[in-house]
């Protein structure tokens, strides 16, 4: 590109992730203090704090082999790339921590700082097929062409699409409960700006607020309302990027359609994810308070974006469905923060970065992280686990995902 429209598209994509992460923080400090000023209020024996994913990512780069991943994912990158075994070029270097994590708690299990690499090996090369596998699916759902998503949180979609395929089969596709379908059943109240004042007041008085309520809704249904107004600075930043890469490709590489690997918010702009975090938050810290064997307090990933936004490209952004899964998915994150509570507090406490007792509730592919270290341990329900998850990758790679591009596909007109 020419470097003045250069500068322009990364500087707006730029604006784009830190208006998104604005809103994020701007979420979590108002529905998810709502709640968490009533779970603090009462007796708990939960012993560990939720940091939050970007503490706990920063935190993966204490670890002193963490440096080394860089290399390794760009090199994996580089060469699959040559020998066309992928299509997706991953620019997302901050995800590059994701990597960090997975091979310090492999690592934490066995060891072993080979297996620990050795598994987040996988996990890069895992990330790049499946945005190669849902390419056509994230162009029909956020309308932005040549992208994919690389990000490690949507590897739980091996999971999800089978459960999708099932609850698909006892509510049909037909019925979709997407902010689309309730803006034509119910005419304002699914306007995005309302349907968040409502979600915000009704969660406000639930929360015990009172009057605090409406400014809860307002400040719901303001999130929403800007929300979509920020994503469109994804198109209209990767819009001419995507050209030029396409451009150079061609003439590069004639017959190969290169996607961008980016990180999640450019889906932001769906207002169905948001709804499903909102709805999610309570339910997640009853669940957190009524679980045996818990020892973690939701907090800082409240706004659950590691769950929501897989569901949503799972669901194709049926709001029911995602909720029925998103509740049952919260003892997961629960128990697997529990697991790797002690880890991240040990490396803390070791680094001189935090004194208090700390963990990641609603960790990226937490079922996951959490089989496979309990398999390296020689937990057999984590080997089990492990064998299960292979299997459904299995499965989704050679048959779910390819049927979904082939209709995100014919809905494109490609």
């Amino acid at each position: 590109m020419k470097p003045s429209k250069a500068f322009s598209a990364g500087l707006t994509l730029g604006v784009a992730f830190i208006g998104i992460n604005l809103f994020c923080g701007y979420m979590g400090d108002t529905i998810g203090a709502a709640f968490t000023s009533i779970v603090e209020g009462t007796e708990t024996s939960l012993a560990y704090i939720d940091m939050g994913w970007a503490p706990a990512l920063g935190l993966s780069w204490q670890w002193k082999y963490a440096f080394l991943m860089f290399p390794v994912q760009i090199g994996i990158n580089v060469l699959l790339l040559a020998i066309g075994w992928t299509n997706c070029l991953n620019v997302d270097m901050w995800n590059v921590g994701n990597k960090v994590f997975t091979a310090f708690l492999m690592y934490c299990a066995t060891g072993s700082v080979i297996v620990g690499f050795a598994v987040a090996v996988v996990q890069i090369v895992a990330e790049l097929k499946n945005a190669d596998s849902t390419k056509y699916q994230i162009q029909y759902l956020t309308g932005v062409p040549s992208v994919g998503m690389p990000h490690c949180m949507f590897l739980s979609n091996i999971i999800a699409y089978p459960i999708a395929m099932l609850i698909d089969k006892f509510i049909p596709v037909k019925t979709t409960w997407n902010a689309a379908a309730l803006r034509e059943k119910i005419g304002i109240f699914g306007e995005n700006h309302v349907l968040g004042f409502i979600i915000g007041t009704i969660v406000g008085l639930i929360a015990g607020q009172g009057k605090g309520a409406l400014l809860l809704g307002v400040q719901v249904g303001t999130a929403l309302t800007l929300f979509p107004m920020v994503s469109k600075l994804f198109m209209t930043a990767l819009t001419p990027i995507s050209d030029a890469t396409s451009a150079w490709i061609m003439k590069k590489f004639p017959g190969r359609e290169l996607i961008i690997g980016l990180d999640w918010p450019i889906l932001a702009g769906n207002p169905e994810i948001w709804v499903a975090i909102i709805l999610t938050i309570p339910v997640c810290l009853i669940w957190s308070l009524i679980l045996p064997g818990n020892t973690v307090l939701p907090l800082g990933n409240l706004m659950n974006v590691c769950v929501c936004a897989p569901l949503f490209i799972a669901f194709r952004g049926d709001i029911l469905k995602m909720l029925i899964v998103s509740w049952l998915w919260c003892p997961v994150l629960s128990y697997a923060s529990s697991a790797m509570a002690p880890l991240l507090t040990q490396l803390a406490q070791e680094a001189g970065t935090y004194n208090t007792k700390i963990t990641w509730w609603g960790c990226d592919m937490a079922e996951i992280r959490f089989a496979i270290y309990e398999a390296l341990r020689g937990n057999i329900f984590g080997i089990v686990a492990t064998v299960a998850i292979v299997a459904l990758g299995i499965f989704y790679f050679t048959k779910l995902a390819p049927a979904r591009e082939a209709e995100a596909k014919e809905k494109l007109g490609l």
